[in-house]
């Protein structure tokens, strides 16, 4: 009796239960990433698998609509018969995300926070301004983009960098013995700005004329800079020194 149940319990062990259970049976899942979705039915039943789309979608801008981006198990993993193979599709439309801050960032960290964020960097101008290759306007489609608005993430967005030379430097005009009026109109004309005036008496050149200015003639300027004089005369009681 000992001996029967030996071989029953060795028949039931290494003949009908791995003949039930399909054991050391298995199926290689399928590579299913990149393929669309409509493919896979078919293709999944004639291997004995099922499979069960997840409710959370994700989104890559290098696939199609609904195609697979991601599949668990994974192929290549070794399954039973029947097994469910779940998908995550690629969404229809594109989840939005807001546009972040680039403005004076330089151009190599705005590449990395675009990427960051799902958005690619677009086209690149540069324009003449002394701020060496900082970003100075952020676009998308062609129009400034504040921060914080939404775009769809993969977008394109455009940046205008600072080329670090701005305008064409030239040396300072000569303002010496010109009046405040011949002053003002000389220095618009040159596309600089009048900053100070000092009124000191002075014995060198005639009253309410320049004697001394900053910078000095012949120095390296560039459009925009700032002037200062000093012109012999007392301080007027009011003054208007804006141009």
């Amino acid at each position: 009796m000992a001996g029967i149940g030996i071989v029953v319990l060795l028949f039931f062990f290494y003949i009908y239960l791995p003949a039930t259970t399909n054991h050391n049976e298995t199926i290689t899942v399928p590579d299913l990433v990149g393929k669309s979705f409509t493919e896979i039915d078919d293709f999944l039943t004639n291997r004995n698998l099922r499979y069960e789309v997840t409710r959370d979608s994700g989104y890559s801008a290098d696939f199609d609509p609904e195609v697979i981006l991601s599949q668990n198990p994974k192929g290549g993993a070794k399954v039973k018969e029947n097994r469910k193979i779940y998908l995550t599709l690629n969404a229809n439309v594109p989840p939005q995300v807001k546009m972040p801050n680039l403005i004076n960032t330089d151009l190599l960290n705005a590449r990395d926070i675009l990427e960051s964020n799902g958005l690619e960097l677009g086209e690149i101008s540069y324009v003449p301004d002394r701020r060496e290759n900082a970003v100075i306007a952020q676009k998308y489609n062609g129009e400034n983009v504040a921060t914080g608005t939404l775009v769809y993430k993969g977008s394109k967005i455009d940046l205008v960098i600072a080329d670090g030379e701005g305008v064409k430097r030239f040396a300072t005009p000569d303002f010496l013995g010109k009046t405040l009026e011949e002053l003002k109109f000389q220095i618009e004309a040159s596309g600089l700005r009048l900053d100070e005036v000092n009124y000191v008496l002075n014995d060198t050149v005639p009253p309410n004329r320049v004697y001394k200015q900053l910078p000095p003639i012949g120095a390296m300027i560039r459009t925009g800079d700032l002037i200062e004089v000093w012109i012999n005369s007392k301080k007027p009681a009011t003054t208007n020194n804006d141009l």
